[in-house]
């Protein structure tokens, strides 16, 4: 095994065993999106969003926490099986 898949190994395993240092460099790169957007010059505005500081950056981030729940919770009504799935299929 070259030394490159090496690294990657060891950088997923420590993610793994350390996630609260990982949710801590996600939400780190959040607040410089939303530090970035407040310090963006602004050329005019075409939507209301536009002329708020951070709406755009706060605006996906609710969009993607929003459509993750939502894509999880049709998931789980859809696709969930019952626990006894398996052995009802056994039984007849």
């Amino acid at each position: 095994m070259s030394a490159l898949p090496r690294a990657v190994v060891a950088a997923l395993d420590a993610m793994r065993e350390r996630p609260h240092v990982l949710r801590a460099v996600f939400f780190g790169a959040l607040v410089l999106f939303v530090l970035f957007d407040v310090f963006a010059p602004r050329h005019g505005g075409h939507f209301i969003g536009d002329r708020i500081r951070g709406f755009w950056a706060l605006f996906a981030l609710a969009g993607c926490v929003g459509m993750a729940k939502l894509i999880k919770g049709v998931a789980h009504l859809w696709l969930e099986r019952p626990v006894d799935f398996y052995d009802r299929k056994e039984e007849g």
